[in-house]
Parts: C-alpha cells; structure tokens; sequence
C-alpha cells in the first residue's frame, strides 16, 4: 500500500533541489554509500527485485550494475518520477532487466510470492497504515524472500516535540512516524524473523551537517539560479530546522531487514 499523500509532494523544483544536496537520481540522503549500508551481506544477486518508491530510477539501475539483481522493477505513485526513471534505464541500456510501473495509492496489485527481495528506501513514512502495508509486503515474497529498506523513524512514544512539530509544519510532509521498536514489532507481527534494526540518527547528525554547509557555501547561488532564490532560501531553512530536530534525537532515520520464513 502507498499513501495517496505522498502523491505530488515530490514536484520538480523539490526532486533538483534534493539531488543538488545528494546527487543524481537521489531524493534522500546517502546516495550510493547508503545503499551499500543498507544492503550489508543481503545478497541479491540474479534476484527478482520490487523497488518501492523508486523515485528517478538510479537505485534500480544501481542494484542491477553493481549488485547483480536478476531484474527490478519499480513502482511509483508520480507520473513524473515514472517517466524520469524510464529515460535512466533507457540511458543505462538495462531496458532487458529493469522496468517501472506507475501505480495507484491502495494495496499492490501482485500475485502472492511474486518476488524474492523487497527493496525500500525512506517511502514508508508517507504509509498511514504500515501494518497492513508489512503484511502485503510479506505476502508477495517468495519463502525465504527478505524485505529490505529504510524509514525516517522517531523518537519516543508521544506527542511530537516542539521543533519536531514546527519543522514537519514547515515542510509540509505527510510523515506517519512511528519508533524503532513500535516498527520492529510491527513487522515482526506480520511474519517476519530474524528481524534487524539499524538506528543511522548518529549518521545524519554528520550528514545534515555537509548539507548545510552546502547550501550555506559558495554552491547557493547555483541552487538559487536552478530552482529560485525562494525556494533556496526555503531549502536552507528546512535544513537548519530539521538539523535541531535529528540533534534532539526525534528524527532517527533507520534500515531494516527482515525474512520470510523457508516454510
């Protein structure tokens, strides 16, 4: 299941300002060393692969060249993003391997145990209603399938805190946060084993640092040139905000795997 709210949050201006920051075919942080991170020893090769929110297409083209997925296929709930993800993998010649599909908010329209890896980076915090999405994701693994991915988890339990609640009201996001262990179980309920969670807020208290320093550096003006000096000097202020939120340990992005059992 997508949320239809994460539709037409990712416009244009927003997708170049956000591979500015983290390079082509990246709308989140890390780029292809955070992939490597992700994955770890999940070994993937000559694998059927589902790519989740494939944003513009370069972890599908990624996990084929560099990590040997058999084929990917990625879905998508923006037009756009579709459209940009199929010029990258006419570009990359990989037409033979990789596919996207747009799709409609609501459950995925695959046959039970129709791939063997599920591949997800920083999509599910936009998912209302994450246990019936784990449980989707479960029924379209193959015995053994492993999902796999990231999601911009919280801290604590509770109401949001004070700068937790201005900048998600500044970015205008739908995030559906839950934390690390409210996540763990909720997989873990749906069938799931062996279930490994990796907290990366230490990682991203470095990270936003390098973005702000871009967008504070000598490169705002090329920023401010490609998507306007509003829009800039938004991204700026987004960033600072979001900064004091990952520092007070609320915002905690997170990989996570997880396997089907064999039987």
């Amino acid at each position: 299941m997508i949320n239809k709210a994460q539709s037409s949050q990712y416009n244009e201006k927003f997708a170049a300002a956000l591979q500015w920051m983290w390079g082509d075919g990246y709308l989140a942080p890390g780029g292809p060393a955070e992939v490597a991170e992700l994955l770890g020893s999940v070994d993937i090769r000559d694998k059927r692969v589902l790519d989740i929110g494939c944003g513009l297409g370069a972890i599908a083209v990624l996990l084929v060249d560099q990590y040997g997925a058999g084929s990917v296929h990625g879905i998508d709930v923006e037009t756009h993003l579709i459209e940009h993800c199929r010029r990258r993998a006419k570009k990359a010649a990989r037409g033979d391997r990789i596919s996207f599909e747009l799709v409609k908010p609501g459950p995925l329209k695959f046959e039970d145990e129709s791939f063997d890896v599920v591949f997800t980076k920083d999509v599910i915090v936009h998912v209302p209603d994450k246990p019936t999405f784990y449980q989707d994701i479960f029924r379209l693994l193959k015995p053994g399938g492993i999902f796999v991915g990231s999601d911009w988890l919280r801290g604590g339990k509770g109401a949001c805190s004070t700068l937790a609640a201005k900048w998600l009201e500044y970015v205008h996001l739908d995030f559906q946060m839950k934390n690390l262990e409210q996540t763990r179980s909720a997989i873990e309920a749906v069938g799931f084993d062996h279930v490994r969670m990796n907290d990366r807020n230490r990682w991203y208290c470095e990270e936003v640092k390098k973005e702000i320093a871009a967008l504070e550096g000598d490169k705002f003006g090329e920023l401010a040139r490609m998507i306007g000096r509003d829009e800039a000097d938004y991204r700026l202020e987004s960033s600072l905000l979001k900064q004091q939120v990952i520092n007070e340990g609320f915002l905690r992005p997170t990989h996570f795997v997880g396997y089907k059992p064999s039987q």
